[in-house]
């Protein structure tokens, strides 16, 4: 059995060699996954659990996600990206919202929706 430690330590190396430039790079990620699943070392699917996890993490970091009922302009697009230095936008159309956007990033969320300011609103009162 490998202590808990280690099997971070290990996932942590792998993450760290799956990045260039502080970005993630696909083609390293699957050669750093192949060399893994064909040495398979003790605590292998704990190490690839823990991967797994940094790598989301990152992900959610490097891309925004933009909530909205009709898609952003282009100035508004530069704007997110220079503020939160994400790397690409992805689009979640939602006909159902009237107004605003709903934008997340990593673990933030910024909800500026008629939904949210009326939920807002009704829980002040």
């Amino acid at each position: 059995m490998v202590a808990k430690r280690k099997i971070i330590k290990i996932a942590k190396v792998m993450f760290k060699n799956s990045l260039r430039n502080g970005l993630l790079d696909t083609s390293k990620i699957r050669i750093i996954v192949a060399k893994i699943t064909k040495l398979k070392p003790e605590g292998f699917l704990q190490i690839l659990k823990v991967y797994q996890k940094l790598v989301a993490q990152q992900v959610a970091k490097e891309e925004v996600v933009v909530e909205s009922a009709t898609p952003l302009a282009k100035n508004q697009e530069k704007e997110i990206i220079k503020r939160t230095k994400a790397q690409n936008i992805r689009y979640k159309l939602n006909r159902d919202m009237v107004f605003g956007a709903k934008i997340t990033h990593g673990d933030w969320i910024y909800d500026a929706s008629l939904d949210a300011k009326l939920e807002q609103l009704t829980s002040d009162v």
